[in-house]
């Protein structure tokens, strides 16, 4: 390069010296050189058009359909992203849908579950209501039946001091029947 460099140097400083100056200022070469410029310059645009043009635009075609690819499948996948999005919420709703129809279902369930129970109940309480009046009755027969007993028998006993005779049981029974009919409307009337 130094070489080279000092080289061009010295056709310089003898270009100089002749008093040629700079050959492209030269007119008698002019029209050669504008020649060459030209073959140059049409050579340069034949180059460019056939080999770099073309390099370019595959470049630039395989860019765009890259970028294209790109867009498509990010439309895909926005697509696929709100088919998703869709499907879930659906899925959510129908869940919220169960889940209120299951509450609606344990609500009744529970309702029923509480009705049967105070039925179960009211209806345990009616037998032992029952059961107690039944036990009432008996035991009222039973007293009345014992009372009846003990007022014969005082009856008699009232009736042979009186009478200073013997009474037989049938006639102290319709005496004391008579007498307690007499205190139970005599006990009807006070209440």
């Amino acid at each position: 390069m130094l070489i080279s460099a000092a080289h061009a140097a010295g056709q310089a400083a003898d270009a100089h010296a002749s008093g040629g100056g700079l050959p492209q200022f030269d007119s008698s070469s002019f029209s050669s050189q504008m020649f060459w410029v030209i073959v140059s310059f049409v050579a340069l645009l034949f180059l460019l058009r056939k080999y770099v043009v073309p390099a370019v635009n595959d470049v630039l075609d395989a860019r765009a359909k890259r970028i294209s690819d790109e867009i498509e499948a990010a439309e895909n996948s926005r697509k696929e992203a709100e088919r998703l999005l869709e499907e879930h919420r659906t899925q959510l709703a129908e869940a919220r849908a169960n889940i209120n129809q299951m509450m609606e279902q344990a609500q009744k369930d529970a309702t029923a579950n509480r009705e049967k129970a105070m039925a179960e109940l009211d209806a345990d309480l009616s037998k032992k209501k029952d059961a107690a009046m039944a036990e009432i009755d008996t035991a009222r027969k039973k007293a009345m039946s014992e009372i009846r007993g003990v007022a014969v028998d005082v009856a008699m006993e009232v009736a042979e001091k009186l009478i200073a005779k013997s009474v037989d049981k049938k006639q102290a029974e319709s005496l004391a029947n008579e007498a307690i009919e007499k205190i139970g409307e005599a006990k009807d009337q006070v209440h």
